[in-house]
């Protein structure tokens, strides 16, 4: 963003930031609840919550999520111990704190010229984005850690287990994203949405081994040139790694009821169980989002650029109209994206058995970190080959 008057640009991130944590916590968490338990309803042939009723309007269950919230915050929250009541009141915080500041760093849509002023859909635009989002997202798993502390007894089985398989996950989870970092270059996040601002041809690769790299988008027929096309088998691997690291299901076995008396969130009702809810939705909406930049073009549209849309739509209605449209595109790409990666991780929910603690650890250990080793080393092969005829 350029440089302006200084008053003008905090007032203007103050209402970024309120925007932003608005949307999330006021319209993509509720919506997430909802279509999780629709989903998982649908899956099991179940009734579900499909007969909520307003004035005699079914609203298909979309009162729920508020329903349920209320019903939270009229629960009275368990006494724990003196010794722990202070900090235990903070730790849900600290626990929704984490995945809400990633979003920081969440590229929605480009950089866009209104008259002489660019701006950009991202409240910190850095260049090391996705490692500051790993941090956080560690961070929020350090948090649960002290949740498990706070109670004792079988929620500190619960975060000791919790502590185990998130450093398994850390690990995992890094590898997995190492051959994408390789490809794109960079570890800022917007970068690495523009390289897949492109197209290549579906046999370019042979064209690239036969004539040199310029012949990749030659050839035939093209293909978006997204992260899931250009390595597939890391679309895979992160998706499984994010999930065993943020303890999405089936990968939550540390908080099961029947075996730790509700894991972690044991010591926890009222406002403060809640807050582990919204935590765990948000955590939903943030794997999606890096799924979505990372594999699937972000905001970027296929065969069609930024700037041929803004070109093509400046001839009709001028630059700053048509940068403003391209805008509401791109936002409108970007959703779209994003509930699909959402859908896909609320399907692997409701399709797939829980595994348990140790097989999860066996998952991490034995499958993904040689697997991400593997596609490392045919990912810096391939890119070797192709930059050795580049001349």
């Amino acid at each position: 963003m350029n440089a302006g008057d200084p008053t003008s640009e905090l007032s203007g991130l103050i209402l970024q930031v309120l925007l932003l944590v608005g949307l999330l916590v006021g319209v993509f968490v509720p919506w997430v609840a909802w279509a999780e338990r629709k989903l998982t309803d649908r899956v099991g042939g179940r009734p579900g919550i499909a007969g909520t009723q307003g004035d005699g309007l079914s609203l298909a269950g979309l009162l729920q999520p508020l329903a349920d919230g209320l019903k939270l915050l009229g629960k009275r929250d368990p006494h724990p111990p003196e010794s722990v009541r202070g900090a235990r009141v903070w730790i849900p915080l600290l626990v929704v704190l984490p995945p809400l500041l990633a979003f920081a760093a969440i590229p929605f849509g480009g950089t866009y010229l209104f008259g002489e002023t660019s701006r950009s859909i991202v409240l910190a635009d850095l260049e090391v984005g996705i490692l500051l989002i790993f941090g956080l997202a560690a961070l929020g798993a350090l948090a649960t850690v002290w949740a498990g502390l706070a109670r004792g007894g079988r929620a500190l089985l619960g975060a000791l287990r919790s502590a185990g398989l998130g450093l398994s996950g850390d690990l995992a989870l890094f590898f997995a994203a190492l051959p994408m970092l390789l490809i794109f270059g960079s570890l800022r996040l917007a970068e690495i949405v523009q390289g897949q601002d492109s197209s290549f041809a579906i046999f370019g690769f042979w064209n690239a081994v036969v004539a040199g790299p310029g012949a990749l988008a030659s050839g035939g027929p093209t293909w978006p040139a997204w992260g899931i096309f250009l390595n597939p088998p890391a679309f895979v691997l992160v998706l499984v790694a994010a999930s065993v690291r943020m303890g999405l299901p089936p990968f939550d076995g540390e908080r099961v009821e029947a075996e730790l008396a509700g894991g972690t969130r044991a010591a926890y009702s009222g406002l403060g169980l809640g807050l582990f809810a919204v935590a765990a939705r948000l955590q939903t909406l943030l794997l999606a989002a890096l799924l979505t930049l990372i594999f699937l073009g972000g905001w970027t549209i296929p065969w069609l650029s930024q700037a041929e849309l803004v070109d093509g739509i400046a001839h009709w209605v001028g630059s700053g109209m048509a940068n403003g449209l391209c805008l509401a595109v791109h936002l409108a790409s970007f959703g779209v994206k994003l509930l699909a990666m959402v859908f896909l991780l609320l399907m692997i929910r409701s399709a797939l058995p829980r595994l348990g603690y140790e097989r999860a650890m066996d998952l991490c250990w034995k499958i993904i970190v040689p697997a991400s080793l593997v596609d490392l080393v045919l990912t810096a092969g391939v890119m070797h080959v192709l930059g050795g005829r580049g001349g």
